[in-house]
């Protein structure tokens, strides 16, 4: 089998450490609308931006490991972005919310078996994924939900 393109697992992690950075700004809320108020916005917004990361790191993710995988909606994430850009201003707090609680932990999910797959398939570089472990960069990746 040919290797995947090596920005592939790059993407994965990438999408990783964006999730890990959702779940610590949402940490403790139970409420959309205390979400959405709380330290004047700016947990909400943080996590606008990193949903709009996720979206594009899955943008850039290969056909051919997007095939392997066909269970994960990457459409539906793909158009993510134009849920949250073009109108900002009227966003749906409450599909924002269940996209972080209901969604984002499916996916996380997900995207750690595929780093497991790929890595066991020999498709994703062993020695990459060893280093990333030990970068600061991906600090808010639980690497031993992968291992």
């Amino acid at each position: 089998m040919q290797p995947r393109p090596k920005t592939d697992l790059v993407y994965c992690l990438r999408i990783l450490k964006a999730i890990g950075k959702v779940n610590l700004y949402a940490l403790g809320y139970d409420d959309p609308f205390v979400f959405f108020k709380a330290n004047d916005q700016k947990d909400f917004n943080a996590c606008l931006l990193q949903l709009l990361h996720i979206r594009e790191q899955v943008s850039r993710i290969s056909e051919d490991t997007k095939s392997c995988y066909t269970h994960i909606p990457w459409q539906t994430i793909k158009a993510l972005r134009n849920v949250v850009a073009p109108d900002y201003v009227g966003i749906d707090k409450l599909v924002v919310f269940a996209t972080i609680t209901e969604h984002i932990p499916v996916f996380k999910s997900a995207m750690e078996r595929v780093i497991q797959t790929e890595l066991k398939r020999g498709n994703f570089n062993q020695t990459e994924y060893d280093m990333s472990k030990q970068s600061n960069f991906y600090r808010h990746i639980d690497f031993t939900t992968i291992d």
